[in-house]
Order: structure tokens, then sequence, then C-alpha cells
């Protein structure tokens, strides 16, 4: 009897879960004007790809549009960029690896009725050479407020999105000013796009 409460009790939970879906196509807001020559690398820690964030009855699959976020920023940076699992020795000339260090959602209503959603998120980035030994690791966050009258799923993901756009442009303006060697202008395509 135990048993059948607590399934019922867990169904009704997850019934009164709303999912969110955020944007996959997040990108830095502007593009360098030139790029490191070199081929780079995007590895996504299993950790952060699996990354879900739920808060106040609200599910936010973080993962997938964060790790695309991070490639579009080293995209902008490098002048190509490929997201593998496990690059080998010498494959790139730079390897770019992401863990996700933080993640916190809050949704609540303000003592003037509005409600505020908030998202913040920390990233670990960490370079590699060819030889894959890190040469540096830095943290990257990003935050996103919302504060409105409003659907609550609207609010989350709006303050998910511009947490995730915010560490996207902190994120390519820290590797760009990490560069070393050679560099190639953005194809000028590409810069009109942004």
């Amino acid at each position: 009897m135990r048993w059948i409460a607590l399934v019922a009790t867990a169904a009704l939970c997850t019934a009164c879960v709303t999912a969110v879906e955020l944007s996959p196509a997040i990108a830095p807001s502007a593009s360098p004007p030139d790029r490191s020559s070199e081929a780079a690398a995007v590895v996504c820690a299993p950790d952060l790809l699996a990354h879900v964030e739920r808060a106040q009855g609200y599910e936010v699959a973080v993962g997938e549009p964060l790790c695309s976020a991070l490639q579009r920023s080293v995209q902008g940076t490098y002048r190509r960029a490929e997201r593998v699992a496990a690059p080998y020795k010498g494959q790139f000339g730079r390897v770019v690896r992401f863990y996700l260090t933080s993640s916190a959602l809050s949704v609540r209503r303000q003592p003037d009725g509005e409600l505020r959603a908030t998202y913040s998120v920390g990233v670990a980035v960490e370079t590699c050479g060819r030889d894959l030994k890190p040469t540096t690791r830095k943290l990257v966050t990003g935050t996103g407020i919302v504060s409105r009258d409003a659907r609550g799923a609207a609010l989350v993901k709006e303050a998910a999105e511009a947490a995730l756009q915010q560490l996207a442009d902190n994120m390519e303006r820290l590797l760009v000013a990490g560069l070393d060697g050679p560099r190639v202008r953005a194809p000028d395509s590409e810069r009109a796009q942004r």
C-alpha cells in the first residue's frame, strides 16, 4: 500500500513540471576581426551535456544549448572548431574543454506581484596544446534576470537564454585575449551575419 502511495505521489509531481526548451542557436553577439589560424577541438564534459536544471516546477535541459553556445564561441576565435568526444594528440592545434562548475535557477513571485526568473551558470574552460597538456584553466559565468508580469515558462526561457548569451560573449572575449601565434581574418560573410 505504501508503495502505491509513493508511485502516485511521484506521478503527480512529474505531471506538474513544465519543460522549458532553449534555443539551440545562441552565439556570441560580436565576432572578432581575426582569429587564430589553428583548428580547435571542442570537448564538453559529460555532466555539462547531461545537465538539466529544475526549480519551482520548471525543468530546463541546459546541456546541449550550453555546449552549442560554447562551440560557437570557439568557432569565432579559431579558424575551425569541431566538437569531439576525445581528441587524440596532434589531431588539433588546440583543444578547448568545458566543465560545468555551477548552475542555479530561481523562480519567485515578487511583493509587487511580478514574477522573477533568475538563472546563473559557471563554466570552467581549459585550453590544451596539440599534446593535450593543459595550458590554462579559467572560469567564465553568465547571469540572466527577468522580472515582469508574464507566464513563468516564458520568463524562465528568457532568463536562461540571457545567461547563455552572456556566457558565450564572455567566453569568446576570454578566448580571444588568450590567443597566441598567427591569425587569419574572419570571412566577410561571417562578420556581416553578426
